[in-house]
């Protein structure tokens, strides 16, 4: 009797360990080889592609700054907006680097303002890294000293003009920084796989969802007064003197899309990314869902003509139907597909998901 017991026990425990192998073996997903994809092949790509349009913006503020020609002020516009609209492409990695060094903040914060601006400038004392300063610099900033409706005349002023030179070469020597260091970090990003708060995966996954909140919610919610209590507030857009607010927000969702498929910065690859995670989990019907909802938002956007700032006037209820639409792939995004990946969302949003 004691022989027969052990002899069920030893066969139960055998067929325990068999199927938690295969189990194991089944569940497999190579995330290790879906960052490395990333990594390679959209993240650096983006980074060095967003560091030469930087290099390229402030190249053009010298060339300025040599000959202040009306040719020379459209060329440093053309490479403001160049270099703007690359940010949208990198500033979904807000963890590693870009945190280490605060990089989003001093970069991406708005709207800027205006007031702090021009103390700073008038006053000709201010240290840019301070914390009081973090709405007076980035593309914000230089939205309002490129674009104001003075700006040609008054970069011909010596304080106007260092100042903007000051955010210029802020922005320039940060970058550099950032880039340079994500070279390095890329080895611990890919290696990082589990799903604890700490690893790069975590962080990606919360990164990725936190920049489509904040494109729904800061880019349009609040300025189109559906997050503001039903108050439009025109003050809020993020780039109100250039006018290239909608432009902004479809680079940076078509980036998030992007991500998303495992497609390489120049769009040409298509490599392993959450898509091909989620299918391989059994949820092939979710990722449909979400791709589809990505086209449907991006030819939305696509229909609008005017600026932001003008859409608002003579096309709110478009606006709040583009809203709704971003809206309904939060579910989609930050419960459903998150779950699935057994990660949790450590961020606060407030915007009552």
């Amino acid at each position: 009797m004691r022989y027969l017991t052990i002899v069920a026990f030893v066969t139960l425990a055998f067929v325990s360990c068999k199927k938690e192998e295969d189990d194991s073996s089944s569940a497999a997903f190579d995330k290790g080889a879906m960052l490395t994809n990333l990594a390679d092949n959209t993240i650096l790509p983006a980074l060095a592609d967003y560091q030469e349009k930087v290099a390229e913006l402030k190249s053009a503020f010298d060339t300025f700054e040599t000959d202040a020609s009306s040719a020379n002020f459209d060329l440093l516009r053309e490479k403001w907006q160049a270099a703007y609209l690359a940010y949208q492409t990198v500033k979904m990695y807000d963890f590693g680097p870009f945190r280490n060094y605060g990089y989003k903040g001093a970069t991406g914060t708005f709207p800027t303002d205006t007031a702090v601006v021009e103390s700073n400038i008038s006053s000709g004392t201010y240290n840019l890294a301070s914390a009081g300063n973090t709405v007076a610099i980035g593309f914000s900033a230089l939205d309002y000293l490129l674009y104001n409706p003075d700006a040609f005349t008054r970069l011909n002023e010596v304080g106007y003009k260092t100042y903007t030179k000051d955010v210029i070469y802020k922005l320039s020597d940060e970058t550099t920084a950032v880039v340079s260091a994500w070279s390095s970090y890329r080895s611990t990003f890919v290696s990082s796989t589990g799903t604890e708060t700490t690893s790069s995966f975590s962080e990606l996954v919360n990164e990725f969802n936190r920049d489509y909140e904040l494109a729904k919610t800061a880019k349009l919610g609040i300025p189109i007064g559906i997050q503001s209590f039903g108050i439009q507030l025109p003050e809020y857009i993020e780039a109100p003197y250039s006018g290239i607010s909608l432009d902004l927000l479809r680079t940076n969702i078509a980036s998030i899309h992007r991500l998303y498929n495992g497609k390489s910065h120049a769009g040409s690859s298509n490599g392993s990314g959450f898509d091909d995670y989620l299918v391989h989990l059994e949820k092939s019907a979710l990722n449909t869902t979400i791709n589809n909802t990505f086209d449907q938002i991006i030819t939305k956007i696509d229909t609008f003509q005017g600026t932001l700032e003008e859409e608002m006037q003579s096309n709110p209820s478009e606006l709040e139907a583009l809203y709704n639409l971003i809206q309904s792939q939060v579910v989609n995004l930050k419960t459903d597909m998150t779950s699935s990946f057994g990660v949790l969302i450590t961020y606060q949003d407030n915007d009552g998901d």
